[in-house]
């Protein structure tokens, strides 16, 4: 399986140089825009791309009433019809790692439906979702089994999702920017019942192309009736293309111009010999919206993917304002937001 998951990381590698073109050197913000739809079940389905090659994960987070938080994903590598899945699974206690699982599986040991969210790995079905018509909601199932333990856990979503094709021609799908999470944890033979707030998204037909970024930062805040799911697509290392919806629970969303959003970062330091911030600010001023809101690190979890990917996951505090048509709420809480780099 390592030699596997090797070559198969070269591959990828090889194929992200051959169409990587030299950077530029002026600071700019890029403002191609793509408007978002609203999404089906069948969005969140697995889509794969025949035997091109592909990436396709779905991930789901949750912040649990208890302190406790979780990050559970399924992430699916594929070239030319060869390929692994991944499940991984970090629980954290006030945003430190309590437990961090990771499996590889064979393609073959992989099934899931092109029509619903129903995804089975050696047998075990990992992720079902369905559409409630009477609460007119989206409700998932999530679960996994590792030898520390298990979740089983629910989402039920409160806010409209949505789906958006980006500059790389791969498909990102918000199915849940918030849902309420009710469920159970085991480790080491310890049950726990847990409540909390949670987030799922899915991306699909992520080929090579998406290597021409230098990276993202993404990330999400939250009002008692707003939710804002944002991201920075570093263009390159000195070009951003902001994005930033804004959804009202038990209601619709509403898209940010780019033009019209700043993100910024400080507190810059070094890890992994890399330069990574520990201090981020989101701001936008539109006709219907006013949002500042700062986002304070407090813990930050590291791991690398296929040799040269850098992956932090950041916990961090939000404090800030919102007013969506004159209504104002106080942004305050915990949240998870990720940074990204190819290199």
């Amino acid at each position: 399986m390592r030699r596997t998951i090797g070559v198969l990381s070269m591959v990828l590698f090889c194929t992200f140089l051959t169409t990587m073109p030299a950077g530029g050197n002026l600071i700019a913000h890029d403002y191609h825009t793509s408007s978002i739809d609203d999404i089906t079940l069948r969005d969140d389905a697995f889509h794969g791309r025949g035997n091109l090659p592909f990436i396709e994960w779905w991930y789901f987070d949750a912040k649990l009433d208890n302190g406790y938080s979780l990050v559970l994903g399924v992430q699916i590598l594929n070239i030319f019809a060869r390929g692994i899945v991944t499940t991984r699974l970090t629980l954290y206690d006030q945003g430190s790692v309590l437990l961090k699982n990771y499996e590889k599986y064979l393609l073959r040991d992989f099934s899931a439906s092109s029509d619903i969210p129903s995804v089975f790995i050696e047998g075990n079905q990992v992720i079902f979702g369905t559409y409630d018509a009477l609460k007119d909601c989206f409700v998932y199932t999530v679960t996994l089994n590792i030898p520390e333990g298990a979740v089983s856990l629910q989402f039920v979503g409160c806010t409209k999702g949505w789906k958006r094709q980006q500059q790389t021609g791969d498909w990102w799908a918000v199915v849940l920017p918030r849902a309420n999470v009710t469920g159970t944890i085991t480790i080491n033979n310890s049950t726990m019942n847990v409540t909390g707030t949670g987030y799922h998204d899915h991306n699909w037909g992520i080929g090579p192309r998406i290597a021409l970024h230098f990276g993202w930062f993404w990330g999400t805040c939250s009002s008692s009736n707003y939710t804002v799911t944002w991201a920075e697509i570093r263009t390159t290392r000195v070009t951003q293309l902001p994005i930033m919806v804004v959804n009202t629970k038990d209601g619709g969303y509403l898209e940010i111009p780019s033009e019209t959003i700043w993100f910024s970062t400080d507190n810059i330091a070094l890890d992994h010999f890399k330069c990574v911030p520990w201090f981020f600010n989101i701001e936008t001023v539109t006709e219907h919206v006013f949002l500042v809101i700062d986002m304070e690190v407090f813990s930050v979890d590291h791991s690398e993917m296929l040799g040269f990917i850098h992956y932090w996951r950041y916990h961090v505090q939000c404090t800030g304002t919102i007013v969506v048509d004159g209504h104002m709420e106080t942004v305050e809480g915990i949240s998870i937001m990720e940074y990204l780099r190819f290199r």
